[in-house]
């Protein structure tokens, strides 16, 4: 859209030079930065407001004098830049292939080329993207779903490429947040001087010096907040009782018959191992003996976790998904329609359908090739996204953390009925996480596109690029971390661990699940399902939220306690200062979360990378 006048009316610019190359350059240096974060801590900092201040930034220099007409450009760059990351992230699924490698109970070894990555995590990217353009107005018409970076980022624009004098209080909002976020992530990672605040530090219960996600409780509910903190609560009441009950077990899962006796004694006699036992646990023990003789048992204690914490989430969400079908059935209706006739153009939904149908038939065959995956077995992985995805976002739109890995091991779970092969259980991994990943960052971008009032038909094209650079950057980048740092040394990409070892585990059967975990999963079936209804019929603000409990379970409360804490700052501050609330509440939001991530998503990695060892 050209920048055009009718009257004293001017359209703001949205397809222009400066967004096309923005887009590509600024997405490029974000999604090849993307890979250490995520392999160092198994989950990635917001891309989004940083995208979006990047884009500013890109704007400001190139095309300065058309200020205030310049944020659906910057909309654009946002969305790529926030598709290439997410794409970027998929590199949890390389290091999963690299853990099996590792891993001696499986014996069992696949190794794929970084061109063959170039080609599987596209075709999969790509498919996610179309499926989301079905999702968009189930999602964005929801008013339960926040999607706070979206939101964030909406406002994040406006200020920035506002030319109202009135902004400048909000400008200034975002930028002391911005500074403050600098400050801490580089006190915090780059010094090393702020130290977290650990209350059971073997369990992961503590808080972190992290205004991002203090940022991120601004922008969700109270009743969301404090449902994330009631999970971390359980963890640790029911802590001890699950490591007695299960951390043999689980611990046993990754050692291979040879060598399960002796790495037993080792773990079972509770002292601190000899060098030679201490050499043994490293070659032989697998990162579950690893982490419980240090003393850090969170990551054993979410190989049991996250069976109720899956069940519950996907419980609750297709529960509330069912009760509203009407809405659904709506959705596809407005689909159909030509596109002059909807307010907001996306694509046809017979070009969604006939893009989708053509990229599974090439993804079969790819899969095939590569990995001597049955076609037929392909097909139904991509029907079962789906559903995956209803999920997936719903989780994404109340808590602002999108629950990847355990999309992914829910197709896992899934496809341990069509198949007991090792490899095909990770490959449905990576075909889950990617179409899930890809479905959770468009819907964030669709929700500032909305905000914004863009075409949601431009997002979505311009995204299929975006998904093809994330696919390069991992294929590149990985093999480079991993000869530098070493997986499981250096990058701990505890991600890649927990889809490799659900990979072996269900290659067993579920009844190698860990003692315990079965019933309780039933039973947080039950309840999730329980809660979807009663939130419906009764609309009650104080029922737990399911999404937000359920994910709580799997993160560790280093990151909870302070996004339910910032919760409780918005709640409190709306309640006394309304009006104040709403002018600066998400500008400040936004630059504690831009601030942090720009230092820890992309300046130390970058530092880190090239930094002598």
């Amino acid at each position: 859209m050209a920048n055009t006048s009718y009257g004293t009316t001017v359209l703001p610019r949205e397809v222009t030079w400066q967004a096309v190359v923005g887009s590509l350059l600024i997405s490029t240096i974000l999604a090849f930065s993307y890979p250490y974060i995520v392999l160092k801590l198994g989950l990635g900092p917001s891309i989004s407001i940083l995208a979006a201040l990047l884009g500013a930034l890109w704007f400001q220099m190139t095309a300065g004098k058309t200020r205030g007409l310049n944020y659906l450009g910057i909309n654009i760059i946002q969305t790529m830049a926030t598709v290439a990351a997410g794409m970027a992230f998929m590199c949890v699924v390389y290091a999963a292939f690299g853990y099996l490698d590792m891993n001696e109970s499986a014996n069992i070894h696949m190794h794929i080329k970084p061109w063959q990555v170039v080609i599987w995590l596209s075709l999969n990217g790509i498919i996610g993207v179309l499926i989301s353009v079905l999702f968009r107005k189930y999602f964005l018409d929801d008013p339960e779903m926040v999607f706070p970076d979206g939101k964030a980022a909406a406002v994040t624009i406006k200020v920035l490429d506002s030319t109202d004098p009135s902004s400048r209080q909000q400008l200034s909002a975002l930028g002391i947040g911005t500074f403050v976020g600098f400050v801490v992530a580089y006190l915090r990672d780059g010094l090393s001087k702020l130290a977290n605040w650990m209350l059971i530090p073997k369990f992961g219960i503590g808080m972190e010096w992290s205004v991002l996600s203090l940022g991120t409780g601004m922008l969700i509910s109270l009743n969301v907040g404090l449902s994330m903190l009631l999970g971390t609560i359980v963890v640790a009441v029911f802590g001890h009782t699950v490591m007695n009950m299960a951390a043999m077990s689980i611990v046993s899962q990754s050692v291979a018959p040879a060598h399960l006796q002796q790495v037993m004694a080792i773990v079972h006699a509770g002292v601190k191992p000899s060098p030679a036992d201490a050499l043994m646990i490293a070659q032989h023990g697998g990162m579950a003996a690893k982490n419980y003789l240090a003393g850090r048992y969170f990551p054993v204690l979410m190989m049991w976790f996250m069976w109720p914490a899956t069940i519950i989430m996907v419980a609750d969400s297709l529960t509330a998904v069912l009760m509203r079908w009407g809405k659904i059935a709506s959705m596809f209706k407005n689909l159909s329609m030509p596109a002059e006739a909807t307010e907001e153009r996306d694509l046809a939904l017979s070009t969604v359908f006939g893009g989708v149908l053509a990229l599974t038939v090439l993804l079969a065959i790819v899969q095939q090739a590569f990995f001597h995956l049955p076609l037929w077995q392909t097909a139904l992985s991509v029907v079962m996204s789906g559903p995956l995805i209803l999920v997936g976002v719903r989780v994404l739109g109340l808590t602002n953390q999108g629950p990847v890995s355990l999309m992914a091991n829910s197709l896992q779970a899934f496809f341990r009925l069509l198949s007991r092969d090792i490899g095909h259980n990770l490959v449905a991994a990576g075909m889950g996480g990617t179409i899930n990943v890809m479905s959770e960052n468009m819907m964030q971008c669709f929700k500032t596109g909305r905000m914004l009032k863009a075409t949601p038909r431009t997002l979505t094209l311009l995204s299929i690029p975006g998904a093809i650079i994330g696919s390069v950057a991992v294929a590149f980048m990985y093999p480079l971390l991993v000869s530098k740092f070493g997986l499981g040394e250096g990058l701990a990409a505890p991600t890649g661990l927990k889809l490799a070892n659900m990979a072996v585990l269900l290659s067993k059967g579920f009844s190698a699940l860990p003692p315990g975990a079965l019933p309780w999963t039933l039973a947080a079936g039950v309840v999730g399902v329980i809660l979807a209804i009663a939130k419906e019929r009764t609309k009650s603000p104080w029922l737990p939220n399911a999404s937000g409990f359920g994910f709580a379970l799997i993160l560790p409360g280093t990151l909870i306690i302070p996004i339910a804490l910032g919760s409780f700052i918005g709640w409190t501050w709306r309640r006394n200062a309304d009006q104040n609330y709403e002018r600066f509440n998400a500008v400040l939001a936004s630059g504690f979360i831009a601030g942090e991530a720009f230092i820890a998503g992309l300046v130390l990695p970058v530092l880190s990378l090239f930094a002598k060892q």
